[in-house]
């Protein structure tokens, strides 16, 4: 497919077709396949200038051997096993370079990082299976603050990180929560307290009299009073509160 592209591109440069449009054309034909916008835009370029061969030059010096079919094969292999797996922990698997481990993912393999293409594969599969899918904000410190306070402890500690088994990464877990002292989680409710005072004493006015309009608007229905909002029959020696929300005031 590399070959075909770069002869669809020799013969739009040679039909006067923009690059844009011809990269836009490669797009639609060979999708997901299409040779990356800097290579399409390369290789206009050097067809423009005259260039004939769609094979790539000879270079000096030692040839790759890291990009050979069997290599190719086992890129593929192991992505197919695992699409979440990163270039450089394949690069690493493989025991090559991470430039060369790139370039059979793009060149070679024609594959792409396009993370939104599996949500609606996610979607189908959960509607298919009676899941129920709950609305939430992710990583949100209102849902579980233990939890939110928990993911750093142990996100930072593991990262960059390889397990090969579920197992290891339990025991890993427990180390680094086993690490975290009785201070941590003091400090942590401090703060989140703190916040929620902060919040309270924000809104402490509005409530004071909400209270009051609502304790006052008991006492008139117990008495059997109007409740007529513009004759408010508030009893003698309390002190009439207007409602913070409007802009009328009681006479």
């Amino acid at each position: 497919q590399k070959m075909d592209q770069r002869i669809c591109i020799k013969f739009c440069v040679k039909n006067k077709i923009k690059c844009a449009n011809a990269f836009r054309m490669l797009t639609v034909t060979y999708g997901e396949a299409t040779l990356d916008r800097s290579n399409v835009y390369r290789w206009y370029k050097m067809f423009s200038e005259g260039r004939e061969d769609v094979n790539d030059e000879e270079r000096a010096g030692r040839p790759s051997t890291s990009t050979t079919d069997e290599n190719i094969d086992e890129v593929k292999k192991i992505v197919l096993a695992n699409r979440r797996i990163t270039v450089r922990e394949v690069a690493e698997d493989l025991n090559i370079s991470i430039g060369s481990c790139h370039s059979i993912f793009t060149n070679d393999l024609g594959m792409r990082r396009v993370a939104a293409k599996f949500v609606p594969k996610l979607r189908e599969f959960l509607a298919k299976n009676n899941t129920l899918m709950m609305p939430q904000p992710p990583y949100s410190s209102d849902l579980a603050p233990c939890d939110f306070f928990l993911f750093s402890k142990l996100k930072r500690p593991m990262k960059g990180r390889r397990y090969a088994t579920i197992e290891e990464i339990k025991t890993a877990s427990k180390e680094e929560l086993n690490k975290i002292t009785k201070n941590d989680f003091l400090v942590t409710d401090a703060l989140r307290i703190e916040r929620k005072l902060h919040s309270m004493t924000d809104l402490g006015h509005l409530l004071e009299s909400e209270l009051r309009i609502a304790s006052n608007q008991r006492k008139r229905n117990e008495q059997g009073h109007s409740n007529d909002p513009s004759k408010p029959d508030v009893p003698q020696g309390t002190e009439r509160v207007s409602h913070p929300l409007t802009s009328k005031k009681t006479q």
